[in-house]
């Protein structure tokens, strides 16, 4: 075999495994993509907000850990003033307003899908308040207590007087 050949062979051999290491490289940066893209996922689902994933592909460098911006902490706010009130429906007693902008502290989830229980400002109690105009209506990954709906005060039927008819005199004829 003369030089010529060897030195082929050892040139194609080099390529070969030039080759191979750049595809472990390739597998690597493909793995840690995935993971970058699953972690944003996730983080988006917990926040309930859209996440940027479209930039996680173009990125071929290993990604470093990303910590979460989302608070262990559920708040919600809301785009309108809405009451806040005993319990989970207009028949309750109004007990606040939560202004739009104020975020208040979500401390348990109700049956009712449409209504959270939250910490009235203040420090006050708690109160029952309507997701209709709230920027965020999913706690579910905060892993809250379910509140009990408080009973409904029962009405004091107050009697009404019944109309009883007295005699009237009634003239009789005259003989």
């Amino acid at each position: 075999m003369n030089i010529r050949h060897i030195l082929f062979v050892i040139a194609l051999g080099s390529l070969l495994l030039a080759a191979c290491g750049s595809s472990d490289a390739a597998i690597a940066t493909g793995i840690a993509q995935t993971q970058q893209i699953s972690e944003l996922q996730t983080a988006a689902a917990a926040s309930d907000t859209p996440a940027a994933i479209d930039t996680a592909a173009a990125d071929t460098s290993t990604p470093a850990p990303q910590s979460s911006a989302t608070s262990s902490i559920p708040y919600v706010s809301v785009s309108v003033d809405t009451h806040c009130r005993s319990g989970p429906r207009i028949d309750y007693k109004l007990l606040t307003t939560i202004l739009i902008g104020e975020k208040v502290e979500v401390v348990a989830v109700s049956a009712f899908p449409e209504y959270v229980v939250v910490k009235r400002l203040g420090g006050s109690g708690d109160c029952w308040l309507w997701l209709r105009y709230a920027d965020q209506t999913d706690f579910s990954g905060y892993n809250l207590p379910v509140a009990t709906q408080p009973p409904t005060s029962t009405p004091t039927r107050t009697p009404t007087p019944s109309y009883t008819p007295s005699p009237t005199w009634t003239p009789s004829p005259t003989p």
